[in-house]
């Protein structure tokens, strides 16, 4: 039958095995009182929990009783061991439990394959069922009341009789409600597993290696410059009582390989200036912060990731680092887009970014990549490898489910690619098993889970000898440290589990033999990758899960606005005298935005991308073109224009570009770059050209150097007047005037002259 058929009848096998187990319950638990050793030591309390506020209508629950198992104690069963069970029951319906009993229940079948283990996790699997321990929890369990129980089910009651055996276990509890008159039923249950073995061990054991990431959370508020919002996101995600400092504290103890993202250490900092040659000694820095009362003492986000890098150094020699490449880039996404978007950095920047872990944690390998989707396809693996260029690709982290393996059994962790890359394959079920660590209440149930699916992987084949198994945690991993520190403990005491390294599964990857080619012609997948089975019930509906690691935000669209971005960025801290953390910050930014974290929060780097654009647009308005009006009465002369800087720093390299709306008017040469002292303003002299009269509006505009736009456009309005569209008139009427008093002078000459008495003369004497 197959899951999903199970899962269509697991409604009607529930209610089936609810009214079956009433029943068996009803009859069965009265005479364990009298079978020796069956009745448990019990000790009851209740605890009150605050009513739902008035009004508020409670939230649907399948069952009106949860039921958590907190210990189970031995986790892996030996002969003549008997067994307590440690756990909570929770009343979470409206009405009160009368006459509560919780007992234990084995069944009579044992689990002998994987899916037998996921089938019975699942509820998709029913059998019988023998009652092997009771506890009543006194006369009535009030609403929204919580009853701590112990149970002791009896070494007599557990069968040793196969090499290793897996079996079914439930825990439920049986009572009546005040409105269910009809008599006792099964109010709740929690399903778990009991891993047995014999005396005589009869099977080789199967090499186990850890590998867990410590990246970041996906927090846009992590990135950019200095504020009390980024402060307060860096403490939360690196500091005491951090997803990150919960995880650490819990894996430190085993020798588990740490995945380290170089971006935990801290963001990138501004170029230290030269040291003067009177103040010799070493430049501050993640490893080597200054003295806490010193005059440079380092802001809160950098002894916070100061005390991390410590943290993780003292721990370093008892595991293997990784060095993952900065930011965690999402490999997957980023493959089949970077060569196609031009201007963006992409994928190789931050692979080839150089990791900080060396200097600040201890040496790391850098050569392994980790894709978060575990699909592996020869064109995947040729793209990977030119990614991997400058430090070389050794080997890839993959799912194990996407692998070949014969006979449908799981194979080993040490593989190897058809192109003869090195594979670490993670194992999916056990790898989902492991996420659950990440509270007291599923705690007990995650430890018996893994231990089951172990024993059940090692049923497929007991007598081969060097088998591996690799189990790989997501990104988001948030494991409780008391849990995983007693889910080391248990795994520590399951003998057919011994500990190895993932360095020892890279030296047995080299005697693997290479995978089948999984692509066609086209470097596609032949076969469709698994689905991944459905949660465990006992899982958080948003428990992380390493099959399912969500859609990625980033798209072809999203990497062109970040090369678009980096431009501006680049573009603002060109005109600043001191823009280093400026443009540090805000690139680092846009690098944080490659990453596969985002996968957990997809609306982070459209906030990044926002918080950015802010970021450009205060500085770039800061710098602006004072709009007027100016009369122009000339045919040629000087044009005045005033720029405005209103930032608290002095800017240079200003570009002013004059565009006038008409051709009335020309500008003969756009001004050179400017520089603009810190709140002040300056006055561009241009020289200009009139063709015609009439208003002339000029479009301003601020760039910098590689074009990005300062400030808004602005206008400026020119009424312009040329000199020869006036002064030939008046030349000409001056001209007139002078021609008409001439004339008018002539005349008055002329008549003079014809008007005197002529003047005669006296005659010649003979």
């Amino acid at each position: 039958m197959t899951g999903r058929k199970k899962q269509h009848q697991r409604p009607g096998r529930a209610c089936r095995l609810a009214a079956s187990a009433a029943l068996l319950a009803v009859a069965l638990w009265p005479s364990l009182a009298s079978v020796p050793g069956a009745k448990a030591a019990v000790g009851v309390s209740t605890v009150a929990v605050p009513e739902v506020a008035a009004g508020a209508a409670p939230a649907p629950v399948a069952q009106p009783v949860t039921v958590s198992l907190t210990n189970i104690t031995p986790a892996t069963v030996l002969p003549g061991t008997p067994v307590t069970i440690l756990g909570t029951v929770h009343n979470v319906g409206p009405v009160p439990i009368l006459s509560p009993v919780v007992g234990a229940l084995i069944g009579t079948r044992p689990l002998t394959t994987r899916d037998d283990v996921s089938a019975w996790d699942l509820s998709a699997d029913e059998q019988p069922e023998a009652a092997v321990a009771r506890a009543a929890l006194g006369n009535m369990l009030a609403p929204g009341s919580v009853a701590n129980f112990a149970l002791t089910i009896p070494a007599t009651a557990i069968s040793h009789t196969r090499p290793f055996a897996v079996l079914p276990l439930r825990v439920a509890v049986v009572g009546t409600r005040p409105a269910t008159p009809a008599g006792r039923i099964v109010l709740g249950d929690q399903r778990s597993f009991l891993p047995t073995l014999p005396s005589v061990k009869e099977y080789e054991p199967v090499s186990i290696a850890w590998l867990v990431p410590i990246t970041l959370d996906p927090d846009p508020a992590l990135h950019g410059v200095d504020s009390a919002a980024r402060t307060a996101a860096w403490t939360k995600a690196i500091g005491p009582g951090s997803r990150l400092d919960r995880l650490i504290a819990g894996t430190d103890s085993t020798k588990v390989t740490w995945a380290i993202d170089p971006a935990v250490l801290g963001p990138p900092q501004e170029p230290a200036p030269v040291a003067s040659p009177t103040a010799p000694g070493p430049a501050p820095s993640a490893s080597n912060p200054p003295a806490p009362d010193s005059p440079t003492s380092p802001e809160p986000v950098a002894e916070a990731t100061s005390a991390l890098a410590r943290r993780l150094k003292s721990a370093a020699p008892r595991h293997t680092l990784w060095s993952l490449p900065y930011a965690d880039p999402d490999l997957s996404a980023l493959l089949p887009l970077s060569p196609g978007i031009p201007g963006s950095r992409g994928l190789t920047a931050v692979v080839d970014h150089p990791s900080a872990l060396d200097a600040a944690v201890g040496p790391a390998r850098t050569d392994i990549a980790w894709p978060v989707e575990g699909i592996l396809t020869t064109r995947r693996e040729t793209q990977l490898r030119r990614a991997f260029s400058s430090q070389g690709l050794v080997a890839r982290v993959t799912s194990a489910s996407t692998l070949t393996s014969p006979d449908r059994e799981t194979g080993d962790a040490s593989r190897k690619s058809s192109g003869g890359l090195a594979l670490l394959a993670y194992d999916d079920a056990l790898s989902r098993a492991f996420t659950q660590t990440s509270s007291a209440a599923s705690g007990a149930t995650a430890i018996q889970r893994f231990l089951a699916d172990s024993m059940a992987l090692l049923g497929e084949r007991p007598g081969t000898p060097n088998r591996s198994v690799l189990v790989a945690a997501p990104r988001s991993f948030a494991g409780d440290p008391t849990v995983l520190r007693a889910f080391f403990a248990a795994i520590a005491k399951a003998p057919w589990l011994t500990p190895t390294t993932t360095e020892a599964l890279l030296t047995a990857s080299d005697a693997a033999t290479p995978e089948v080619s999984a692509t066609g012609g086209k470097g596609r997948p032949t076969t469709s990758p698994p689905a991944s089975p459905p949660a465990s019930p006992s899982a958080s509906p948003t428990a992380p899960d390493p099959l399912v690691p969500g859609t990625s935000p980033l798209t072809g669209a999203r990497l062109r606005a970040i090369a678009d971005t980096r431009s501006a960025i680049t573009g603002i801290a060109s005109i600043q005298d001191d823009a280093g953390l400026f443009q540090v910050r805000w690139d680092d930014a846009q690098d944080q935005m490659l990453s596969v974290r985002w996968r957990g929060n997809p609306g982070g780097p459209a906030a990044i991308g926002a918080a950015t654009r802010d970021a450009i647009t205060a500085i770039s308005r800061g710098v602006r073109v004072a709009p007027s009006s100016v009369n122009f009465f000339a045919d040629s002369g000087v044009l005045q224009v005033t720029v405005v800087n209103d930032l608290a720093v002095p800017v240079h390299d200003v570009r002013l570009t004059l565009t006038p709306a008409q051709p009335r008017l020309l500008i003969e040469k756009q001004p050179g770059p400017l520089r603009i002292g810190a709140r002040s303003r300056t006055n561009v002299r241009l020289h200009v050209t009139a063709i015609a009269a009439g208003l002339v509006p000029i479009d301003a505009v601020l760039t910098t150097t590689n074009g990005t736009l300062l400030g808004q456009k602005a206008r400026v309005d020119v009424r312009v007047q040329p000199t020869s569209t006036w002064v030939f008139w008046v030349l000409g009427i001056l001209a007139g005037v002078v021609l008409v008093l001439g004339s008018a002078r002539s005349l008055r000459r002329g008549t003079t002259r014809a008007s005197r008495p002529s003047v005669q003369e006296p005659p010649f004497d003979d």
